[in-house]
């Protein structure tokens, strides 16, 4: 919490000070002002703290003088002399009106009302209200693969994929026929564009489809063996990081 002090008499604004500091050590006291003059240009330069601790009858005018020169957004807690000026003083962001000789007790209450204020009323985040209402389009996800064999092209639907496999740095995708065709795109880009309910990233090597899998074996130092249909060319072995992962993947 920061504060700014705003009292023309020395020993009053020591006081205030003492007390807000018994209350919450931590609370950082920005300034001690005492006049109209000295508030509007502190404000000016330096924004509105989270509280002022106010008193009305300054030096050079009343400190309502202040709220016509600078916008200030802070809560108030006033401390007077004076009880007529409290109708005039709720016109404003007031949390509690004291009188003097201030009583501690009292600014601890004051205090303790402004922060369940504070507490029960955080600011609306705008922008995240409206994209929280905003309908969220799916993420679309590729259905089919364009391939080529040969002289041919073939139009092969993503579930129609029992694995998608790199070997000697050439990308390949299997169907579960057993037939295998070369395709353009990398395993990262084809992680992206496949729907992770159907299509786990099993390793550096394979992109499994859920249908293909036929059997998962516990090996060695917490890692998994994959057997899947259509056979892979080489052993499919989930690390011990990815494979809570791939056994949470398979229980959806």
């Amino acid at each position: 919490m920061t504060v700014v002090i705003i009292e023309d008499e020395a020993l009053a604004a020591e006081r205030l000070s003492r007390f807000v500091k018994e209350y919450d050590a931590s609370i950082e006291i920005k300034a001690h002002l005492d006049t109209v003059k000295s508030a509007v240009a502190y404000f000016e330069a330096n924004g509105s703290p989270d509280l002022v601790l106010l008193d009305i009858e300054l030096g050079d005018g009343k400190s309502f003088d202040i709220f016509k020169e600078v916008e200030v957004t802070s809560h108030i807690i006033f401390v007077t002399a004076f009880n007529e000026y409290a109708i005039q003083a709720f016109k404003y962001n007031s949390v509690d009106y004291l009188l003097k000789p201030l009583v501690k007790e009292e600014l601890f209450f004051a205090l303790n009302k402004y922060k369940a204020q504070t507490n029960a009323i955080k600011p609306v985040d705008l922008t995240a209200l409206i994209d929280q209402l905003q309908p969220k389009a799916e993420k679309e996800f590729k259905t089919r693969f364009l391939v080529k064999k040969g002289s041919r092209y073939f139009s092969i639907e993503a579930k129609n994929v029992a694995h998608v496999y790199t070997r000697e740095r050439v990308h390949y995708l299997k169907t579960f026929d057993g037939a295998d065709y070369i395709i353009e795109n990398n395993l990262d880009v084809l992680e992206q564009q496949l729907s992770p309910d159907d299509f786990f990233r099993v390793n550096r090597q394979f992109i499994v489809n859920y249908t293909a899998v036929k059997e998962v074996i516990a090996w060695f130092d917490g890692k998994l063996k994959l057997v899947i249909h259509p056979a892979s060319y080489e052993e499919i072995i989930i690390s011990r990081l990815k494979a809570g992962d791939f056994k949470e993947w398979l229980n959806k």
